[in-house]
């Protein structure tokens, strides 16, 4: 016979006063709910990446969609980078109400309420005349819905998994990675038969297919796995562990109501503003490494921002290939990505890496990687060096979030952490991000840009080897004082 251990509570009036003993008492109830780690989980990952696949992944085609529209409409560089990093803007700072939402609505409704404002932003661009258009449109509707389907998508995975959740967000992201290998092909078809309106209003079609994906994504608890807890032996006697004297309840009442006359209205104002921070989960903002990581994040993602951007311009402008080889160089870079998010997790489980280091080397190899492929001037030499990019680009992109959520073990801060994530890069990628836009257009030089990301992406690098070589030594030092 298997036991659990109970709380009871035994009361015992006497005169105004009553007598309460906690007490533990075995019971013959032993059994435990855990997440499936697979099972339903596995149908959550194909739904995230079905959505990721046509929702995503057109983020980094957006130089080759909008580059000759916005070329007609008299804008370079900063303009471009004006749309995109507003888009950024949009996205990360819609984590001040995903955060809260997360907690009250269920992931299902937030990702087709995404995949809805996405598509809806694809086709209203396809009418647009003048930049503000597009701001309006793609940076507005489209970065709202990118970012209500990406928090969304790695809440629902993250929910279904325990030891897997590596593997299971890296086949989630693979959506996005397939995706941005067929997608530069699709926009180069599109653009070549229907021009800059048809492939909007297509696209903005084809982004309407994240709705079955996002059907999938059922509540956990309908999915939970029921395990046996051993228990304690069965014990005959209560155990007592406290005993202490409450007052009645006409007591408590009489006291209670003077002391809220007096605190009523400092309580409302208290209440009220540890709702928004409870809300938001702003407590973490006091632990400076989660500002670290935070800050260590957002220029990363910046930089991986201004690249998505520049790539095809790069191609076009600097190296002079055709619209077809630069489609072909994204779609190989896309494709060695689309490898390295099916056998890095492999890699890192095995040898025990933790998100955080394997982000760290990941940025590492990638300013070293796209630093090189900025030196190339032949189509072969680009697309060696494309390859290897995409490798270690999914290293990063993999890691974004698996780096908050381990940082954050506890489940009930991760909606509020991942929000203040993208708060963080939604602010660095407007200043940042049109920093890198000026740099291109005053120095006239892609390859100058993308050494610039390179740099700021390896001072990332150093603060975060410095912060953790830090916290070893402190941790050794623990150990040998106890």
């Amino acid at each position: 016979m298997k036991y659990l251990y109970v709380e009871r509570r035994l009361s015992v009036s006497i005169f105004s006063y009553s007598l309460v003993i906690d007490c533990d008492v075995c019971v013959p109830l032993m059994m435990k709910k855990e997440v499936p780690d697979g099972g339903w989980g596995w149908m959550i990952v194909l739904g995230a990446a079905v959505a990721n696949l046509v929702n995503q992944s057109l983020f980094s085609q957006f130089g080759l969609i909008y580059g000759d529209k916005l070329k007609e409409m008299g804008h370079g560089t900063i303009g471009a980078a004006l749309v995109m990093n507003i888009n950024s803007m949009v996205t990360n700072f819609s984590g001040l109400i995903t955060g809260p939402v997360l907690k009250n609505y269920s992931v299902r409704k937030i990702a087709l309420v995404g995949v809805i404002l996405t598509a809806s932003g694809m086709i209203f661009s396809s009418f647009a005349t003048n930049i503000v258009h597009l701001i309006i449109s793609y940076s507005v509707f489209t970065g709202l819905g990118l970012g209500l389907i990406m928090p969304s998508t790695f809440v629902a995975v993250n929910e279904y998994f325990s030891t897997r959740k590596s593997q299971a967000v890296g086949l989630s992201m693979a959506g996005t990675g397939v995706g941005q290998m067929l997608m530069p092909q699709v926009v180069r078809f599109l653009l070549d038969e229907y021009g800059y309106q048809g492939t909007t209003l297509v696209l903005g079609a084809l982004c309407l297919n994240g709705l079955p994906g996002a059907l999938l994504f059922h509540p956990v608890k309908w999915h939970m796995k029921v395990v046996d807890v051993e228990g304690c032996a069965e014990k005959k006697h209560l155990l007592v562990k406290n005993i202490k004297i409450e007052q009645t309840d006409s007591q408590q009442e009489n006291e209670e109501t003077n002391s809220k006359t007096v605190k009523s209205s400092d309580k409302k104002d208290r209440a009220f503003f540890q709702r928004i921070a409870t809300l938001l989960n702003l407590e973490l903002l006091r632990d400076f490494q989660f500002i670290h990581i935070l800050l260590g994040l957002s220029l990363v993602y910046t930089c991986s921002v201004a690249f998505s951007m520049l790539f095809p311009f790069f191609l076009q402008d600097d190296i002079g290939l055709t619209r077809s080889d630069t489609a072909l160089a994204m779609s190989i870079l896309s494709g060695a990505d689309i490898l390295s998010r099916l056998t890095l997790p492999l890699v890192t489980r095995y040898f025990h890496v933790n998100s955080r280091m394997t982000f760290l080397i990941g940025t590492a190899c990638l300013a070293a990687c796209r630093s090189l492929l900025a030196q190339q001037t032949t189509l072969e030499l680009i697309i060696l060096m494309a390859i290897l990019c995409g490798y270690t680009r999914a290293a990063v992109v993999i890691n974004q979030n698996l780096t908050v959520s381990e940082y954050c073990s506890e489940t009930s801060k991760l909606p509020g952490a991942l929000g203040l994530n993208m708060v963080a890069k939604g602010i660095v990628v407007l200043s940042v991000g049109q920093m890198f836009g000026w740099v291109r257009d005053y120095f006239q030089s892609f390859i100058l840009c993308i050494h610039v990301q390179s740099t700021v992406m390896l001072l990332v690098v150093l603060t975060w080897s410095v912060d953790i070589l830090i916290n070893k030594l402190c941790f050794k030092k623990s150990l040998i004082a106890s």
